[in-house]
């Protein structure tokens, strides 16, 4: 899909417009989910970095992520984050689900955490070249403890040319955490 087709110019903005259509659907998908209330929705950004850079040849990487998330609007917190790292053989040209179980801890603003147990991801290239990822899991420690926890994260097209030549070695794009 064309950002023109979109009636969008800049890329932020499809960018922004496909992560508010995934979570609309999954907001709306599960019937048990919708009558649930949302405790906690934070929106922000998130940063991988790839050692080495990932190319169009996998191999094994280590992965480092950052979350963080300025703008939450419900749940009695302003902000949180969460970082991590893990090793897998990554590319340019696979669709990797992160690795299962995971557990990652948020922190907030507050000072309480809350730790996630993710179960499942899906992964998801959209026509723009933009990839998806969404993770659902339970909150197994802290705040919201027993909370559903599903994960959004919106990477941008992965530049064909660093891919055949110097590697990726960065992405970053903006992320959504709901804990229900």
């Amino acid at each position: 899909m064309a950002l023109r087709s979109l009636g969008l110019r800049r890329p932020r903005t499809a960018v922004t417009a496909v992560l508010l259509a995934v979570l609309s659907m999954l907001l709306a998908a599960p019937a048990a989910h919708a009558t649930s209330a949302t405790l906690v929705h934070c929106e922000g950004s998130f940063t991988v970095t790839y050692d080495p850079p990932l190319t169009n040849t996998p191999r094994l990487t280590d992965v480092t992520f950052h979350n963080d998330l300025d703008s939450c609007l419900t749940g009695g917190v302003t902000s949180g984050d969460a970082s991590g790292e893990f090793s897998a053989i990554r590319s340019c040209t696979t669709l990797d689900l992160p690795p299962h179980p995971a557990t990652t801890t948020f922190s907030w603003n507050t000072g309480a955490s809350s730790t996630i147990a993710f179960s499942l991801s899906t992964v998801d290239r959209l026509v723009n070249g933009t990839t998806v990822v969404t993770s659902y899991g339970t909150v197994s420690q802290g705040f919201d403890q027993g909370a559903q926890a599903i994960h959004t994260a919106v990477q941008p097209q992965l530049n064909p040319i660093a891919c055949a030549s110097s590697g990726v070695a960065q992405l970053t794009g903006p992320d959504v955490l709901q804990l229900i």
